[in-house]
């Protein structure tokens, strides 16, 4: 009788054991999107250098294939990370706001990192044009993401300045989304474009062009150094995958730490991996401005969140700028 009441007892704890539910696997596959301009650069230097690998390796993940993939705004990275078909987002603050906003108590996308603070240029080609308010319904303002874009966010915040809050939106009809190097190519040529709003390296090389002139500069409009771009991820990977997530993250400060340490090597990997046409010397001197940061903490987050809720382009607005990021981050002094 006692063998058998052990027995039993064995082969209860035994079926216990398999119904839990056991962890899931973290993925065999982690793939990663990035665009254009050197705001990208620490996602630039993880994928030159195979720091992410060297990560997942350290963390037991080293048969995790990093998959890389390149596209042109934030729209199709949201997309793309709402399908499943990608896991690390990244692009303008403002199309990652959005899709904050819209999946929160669902997928709960938050934000890994900043990737940089940079100033954004709004540069014309028109002679009549001396600042925004002198855009009229024959000029084209090409952006890439136009509608969504931190560009756009911008250009709303700009026209509430210049004409009041009602007009936010005064200059849509004139949007063209064009990714920055296609907007580039159609404002340097004989094209509709007489404006274009764009980003490091892009914005300089459209400056190198006799008759074109900066009429904005974002951080006229954030009072200051504001995050133009960052990375992020639902919060279902975060939670299911962490070990990918922290190989990620590690590999996300060795890289901007490696650039800032190293802004000429870096600038050179910059040139080799995306074959820009700046060169190195343009590229090493752009790294080293006091208005560029490349850095992983948020700044001016909440007060760019604050305007896209007072617009209706938000239902809803952060707290704080930690409601924004996954918690990984919140030892940093963000904002």
């Amino acid at each position: 009788m006692r063998i058998t009441r052990t027995l039993f007892v064995l082969i209860v704890a035994a079926v216990g054991l398999l119904a839990i539910p056991s962890k899931a696997a973290e993925v065999s596959e982690f793939k990663i999107a990035e665009q254009f301009g050197i705001g990208y650069l620490p996602l630039t230097i993880m994928k030159a250098n195979g720091i992410v690998e060297k990560h997942l390796k350290i963390a037991g993940l080293a048969d995790t294939k990093v998959v890389w993939s390149v596209l042109a705004s934030g729209q199709p990275m949201n997309d793309a990370l709402l399908s499943g078909s990608l896991h690390v987002a990244s692009g303008g603050l403002a199309p990652f706001l959005i899709i904050w906003d819209r999946t929160r108590g669902g997928l709960n996308v938050k934000a890994v990192a900043a990737l940089a603070s940079m100033p954004m240029y709004l540069v014309t080609n028109n002679a009549a044009v001396k600042s925004i308010r002198d855009f009229t319904d024959k000029d084209r303002i090409s952006m890439a993401g136009a509608g969504q874009s931190i560009q756009t966010v911008i250009l709303q915040m700009a026209a509430a300045k210049e004409f009041g809050e009602a007009n936010y939106n005064k200059y849509s009809t004139l949007y063209r989304n064009l990714s920055h190097p296609d907007g580039l190519a159609a404002f340097l040529s004989a094209t509709e474009i007489t404006g274009y709003f764009s980003s490091p390296p892009f914005q300089y090389q459209a400056l190198e062009k006799p008759g074109v002139r900066r009429i904005l500069n974002s951080y006229d409009i954030t009072g200051g150094p504001a995050s133009f771009l960052v990375a992020w991820a639902t919060g279902k990977f975060h939670d299911e995958n962490p070990k990918t997530y922290q190989a990620f993250f590690n590999a996300y400060k060795e890289a901007t730490d490696y650039i800032n340490a190293n802004k000429r090597t870096a600038a050179e990997i910059y040139v080799r991996m995306t074959k820009d046409k700046s060169g190195v010397d343009a590229i090493e001197k752009m790294l080293n401005d006091p208005e560029i940061r490349i850095t992983m903490t948020p700044e001016q987050t909440v007060p760019i969140a604050n305007f896209m809720n007072k617009t209706g382009t938000l239902k809803n607005k952060p707290a704080s700028w930690k409601d924004l990021y996954f918690p990984e981050l919140h030892n940093l002094p963000g904002s």
